[in-house]
């Protein structure tokens, strides 16, 4: 079954109408308001990991960020000292991908926390692991974070392999909050960290999950359609070893096209595949009209860039350009152009002072680039 889209005020109207019938309804308003609250936390804590090396200015046009959201729904009032999370990553992008597939647990009177499996700049495997509102550490390797809050970061280099199912688990013992990593394929268990907690956060009592791409600055994606391609499989979450809560999930962000994107759900896990398009756009990728035989203009192109981060020039028999003007690129940064050339003439591009010739069955992209118009597939 595929889960679409929903929005906070639907959600809450659904779950109000089914009060009486229905005893997660709580946790389920809150799983949507903690995601929202949490996306700016959580994006400013990757940029403090020490291996990324992505603090040079962007170049290129998308931050893809966050992709598929999960929802845990555990019983009403329902409080832990234990919560185990399963993944099993199928694919992962590739040694040029920065996923994050990212559970996010949250402490009764505290802040919130995420742990998950990354993958880093080449093919580096690893575990982060990190809470809001912490200031030490006991074990592990760690550092303090001071964006948008603070709290304690750690990390694990860990190879976890593809198609390996891991389980993580976050323990509470009283103050102390351990982040342990299990590979199931031999059940051996790696400690990634234990950090100390303000003595008024209490027990773990919500939850939810999340998967993204998150890379940037010089590694930076020119479009949607050149991520890499992902599976994931994320079990139903377990609270002290006996409690397990049910999952729904869907798509969002800037790379939010069901050409790209797919998240669906059963009973006992949920699944999200991202498609690698090989930088060829989705039916669903904003569009400029073309005039058969006329010439489309660098002010057409800018007003719809205006908008826009890619516009796609799709041209076939009957509607066709002869000639396409590119505004200048130091006009536009980090935007792109896409010509999909399915017309049996010729097309002629004017850009960065010269021509470009785009014949019947090309596909190209150009993004701006440091004032310059690249092609980059």
């Amino acid at each position: 079954m595929y889960y679409s889209n929903y929005t906070i005020s639907n959600t809450v109207i659904l779950l109000i109408i089914n009060y009486h019938n229905e005893k997660f309804y709580l946790t389920f308003i809150l799983n949507y308001i903690i995601i929202l609250d949490i996306i700016m936390k959580k994006l400013l804590i990757l940029l403090t990991l020490p291996l990324l090396g992505l603090f040079s200015h962007a170049s290129h046009a998308v931050v893809a960020g966050g992709i598929v959201a999960i929802n845990h729904q555990w019983p009403f009032n329902g409080q832990y000292t234990k919560m185990s999370f399963f993944q099993q990553i199928n694919q992962d992008g590739g040694t040029k991908s920065h996923y994050y597939w990212a559970n996010q647990f949250f402490f009764k009177g505290g802040d919130g926390a995420y742990i998950g499996l990354q993958n880093r700049s080449g093919g580096v495997k690893a575990v982060n692991y990190s809470i809001w509102g912490a200031s030490s550490w006991k074990s592990g390797k760690c550092n303090n974070f001071g964006h948008e809050g603070t709290g304690v970061q750690c990390e694990l280099i860990y190879p976890w392999a593809v198609g390996h199912a891991y389980r993580l688990d976050v323990s509470k013992n009283g103050n102390i909050v351990t982040g342990t990593v299990t590979d199931l394929n031999d059940n051996k268990s790696t400690q990634i960290a234990q950090i100390e907690v303000p003595s008024t956060y209490g027990k773990l009592y919500a939850s939810s999950g999340f998967v993204e791409e998150y890379s940037q600055g010089n590694q930076q994606l020119p479009t949607c359609y050149t991520m890499g391609a992902e599976n994931a499989v994320f079990k139903n979450p377990i609270a002290d070893n006996t409690v397990v809560a049910r999952q729904t999930t869907y798509t969002y962000g800037a790379c939010n096209d069901p050409y790209i994107v797919e998240a669906s759900c059963n009973t006992s896990s949920c699944q999200n595949t991202i498609n690698d398009l090989k930088n060829i756009p989705s039916p669903f990728a904003p569009s400029i009209a073309v005039t058969n035989g006329q010439e489309i203009t660098q002010d057409q192109l800018k007003t719809a860039l205006s908008g826009e981060n890619l516009i796609v020039i799709q041209m076939q028999d009957g509607k066709w350009s002869p000639k396409v003007s590119f505004p200048s690129a130091s006009s536009l940064p980090w935007k792109s152009i896409t010509i999909d050339q399915k017309a049996g003439y010729n097309t002629t591009l004017y850009m960065n002072n010269t021509t470009v010739q785009v014949a019947k069955g090309q596909n190209v992209t150009y993004t701006s680039i440091s004032g310059v118009w690249k092609k980059v597939n």
